[in-house]
């Protein structure tokens, strides 16, 4: 699988990150930890764009992360 690939799926995982984060389901507590890995994600995304974070390591990192809030 290309690089390329792997950010456009990293980047549907923050786009289900985001609506994970507006949803009523969760207690303030939990959406306020949402929104900070959000903000990481995305960070981490841009580096990731950039040629400064393999996008293997950010990939397994945020499939973790989204196999926790389900």
């Amino acid at each position: 699988m290309t690089n390329e690939k792997k950010l456009e799926i990293i980047k549907t995982y923050i786009d289900d990150i985001k609506e994970f984060q507006s949803s009523p389901e969760w207690s303030y507590e939990k959406r306020q930890h949402i929104r900070r890995a959000l903000e990481a994600y995305e960070n981490l995304f841009i580096d990731a764009q950039k040629g400064r974070l393999d996008p293997d390591i950010l990939h397994e990192n945020i499939t973790s992360f989204m196999y926790m809030l389900q």
